[in-house]
């Protein structure tokens, strides 16, 4: 007896089905839930819940100075002055700078009798990893606003009006101010300016302890209103201070591996230890985060959150990271720590982070959680800064070799990158049935002769089908109501457009992805269908 085959009617599965997940690299493969994503480079998850082009970037700096096309910074900080103007502050080559399209080197200075001078030795720097902070400096008519910067084996620097008036100059903690008694190389990683003090630690020759300033004094470490808070107390001598960050009235320290928390830290006479959190920690520095409603930080199991509730003793930690856990992990373990970078862009709801070995950028979108509690994660491969900040403007500034570039427009540097999206494989909750592909329709934002590249495979063979396609889009189309797809933030001449194509093939679990050309337009896909028949061989 011969067999024969049964088809059904054409079904269509849309974006409940392709949906915007992001990245799901720790699931397996067969179990994957639908709407997750096995590649996602070089794309968002827009506040309208769409998968869309990143930015790109642009070079703005047009003259380094005394800084090499090749030496990167490492370290970039807007300095706000009490008037509102702002000064980026930078450092590279194993020297620090001020400006951006122009980089001007910073001589170290003393203070005198006539004002401030500069050395006649400068100090030798052999690394630009400066962790700044920024803090007002006492009240009334000498109030003035002062910049810190810090990393072990440096002096501490302030940067600060020379004189109490004159042009801001940069100094070293001790000739200006003074350094905590008993240290005799007051040159701390890490330091975190909140509560009117200056918080620093982890140096060389002590790795366990955190000094707080005076009060609106941050240079200050002697007297009345500044201390000492010894963290290898707390969680004993071998575990290393990492960072130092503050939330909600509450002072938090990361070592590797535990994390301390104090509360009353406006108050230092009434410091008290609020919680230890063991068994967790921060494995690099610059990527900690504070958020307006949450701390973000690398552990060395993955990204987390630290949220605390001021009415609970307890701090419940959600990983963000757990979609990509296993991959993160691993990609962490073969970075320097000591490279790894970060920064929370609000305006778009990123947290970006930057590991330069990989040669990538994984970026987390904090708007809202998934029902497992991790962010949605997507991958960029064109944006590895060395250094990342975002403005009081709302603006996103990257360190890379040569000079400072900002997050902007939709090239990098004048050169195009490419948006990559694959779906889970999905038996569309058939797994007995043959699924037979008849078409694809995909609705996207645009501008221009947009170039879209559809592929596809069955059964987790990864030799795909494809299909390019060239689609002309006119601006404010007329077929679509424009409002209803929010492209007020597009470019003018973005419209909408539908691409529609057949396609062939059949099997049990279906892949589908797009690789779409960016250079110089944003691309964002509105929803995405694939329309089959299933059907049995009897």
């Amino acid at each position: 007896m011969g067999c024969c085959l049964v088809a059904g009617a054409l079904k269509a599965a849309s974006n409940s089905t392709l949906g915007f997940l992001g990245l799901n690299t720790q699931d397996s493969g067969v179990t994957l839930e639908d709407g997750y994503a096995k590649q996602a480079l070089n794309c968002i998850i827009d506040k309208y819940g769409r998968l869309g082009s990143r930015r790109g970037w642009q070079m703005l700096t047009t003259d380094n100075g005394t800084l090499d096309d090749t030496d990167s910074i490492d370290s970039v900080f807007e300095f706000r002055s009490l008037s509102g103007s702002s000064t980026f502050l930078s450092a590279g080559g194993n020297k620090i700078y001020k400006g951006v399209s122009t980089l001007v080197e910073i001589p170290i200075s003393d203070d005198d009798a006539s004002g401030p001078v500069d050395l006649v030795t400068q100090p030798t720097f052999t690394d630009n990893r400066w962790q700044w902070a920024a803090l007002q400096e006492s009240t009334g008519a000498a109030t003035e606003a002062n910049a810190f910067a810090g990393q072990i084996g440096h002096p501490m620097l302030v940067w600060r009006e020379g004189g109490g008036s004159g042009p801001y100059v940069l100094q070293r903690i001790g000739d200006y101010g003074t350094i905590p008694t008993g240290v005799s190389t007051f040159d701390p990683d890490c330091v975190h300016a909140s509560y009117g003090r200056l918080w620093a630690g982890r140096l060389s020759e002590n790795r366990t302890t955190v000094y707080y300033s005076q009060l609106l004094a941050g240079a200050s470490f002697t007297g009345s209103g500044s201390g000492v808070l010894d963290i290898g107390a707390v969680v004993g001598g071998n575990d290393e201070i990492v960072a130092i960050s503050s939330h909600n009235n509450f002072l938090v320290i990361f070592c590797h591996n535990n994390i301390v928390i104090y509360q009353n830290a406006d108050d230092p006479t009434n410091l008290a230890l609020a919680d230890v959190i063991t068994g967790v920690g921060c494995v690099a520095r610059d990527t900690v985060q504070q958020t307006g409603t949450d701390l973000i930080f690398l552990s060395k199991s993955g990204l987390r959150s630290l949220q605390r509730t001021v009415q609970e003793k307890s701090t419940p930690m959600r990983e963000l990271s757990l979609n990509i856990r296993d991959d993160l992990v691993a990609y962490v373990g073969g970075e320097a720590a000591s490279t790894i970078r970060s920064v929370y862009f609000e305006r778009d709801a990123l947290y970006l982070l930057v590991l330069p070995g990989l040669k990538q950028t994984i970026c987390f979108d904090m708007r809202a959680a998934l029902p497992n509690g991790a962010s949605r994660a997507t991958v960029w491969d064109g944006i590895v800064p060395s250094a990342c900040i975002s403005t009081y403007d709302r603006n996103l500034y990257f360190g890379f070799d040569g000079g400072i570039g900002r997050y902007f427009g939709y090239s990098d540097n004048e050169k195009g990158y490419r948006l990559t999206y694959f779906t889970s494989n999905t038996n569309f909750k058939e797994p007995f049935s043959l699924k037979f592909l008849k078409k694809a329709k995909i609705i996207l934002i645009a501008s221009g002769s947009q170039d879209i590249v559809v592929k596809y495979g069955f059964d987790y063979n990864t030799t795909y089908s494809s299909r390019t396609f060239t689609k002309d889009i006119i601006g404010g189309s007329a077929e679509y109501n424009l409002a209803e797809y929010n492209i007020g933030e597009f470019t003018a001449g973005v419209g909408i457009s539908e691409v529609a194509l057949n396609l062939g093939g059949s099997g049990k679990v279906l892949e589908f992805g797009v690789e779409i050309p960016i250079n110089g337009a944003p691309v964002s896909l509105q929803e995405m269908s694939v329309y089959m028949k299933t059907g049995k061989i009897l």
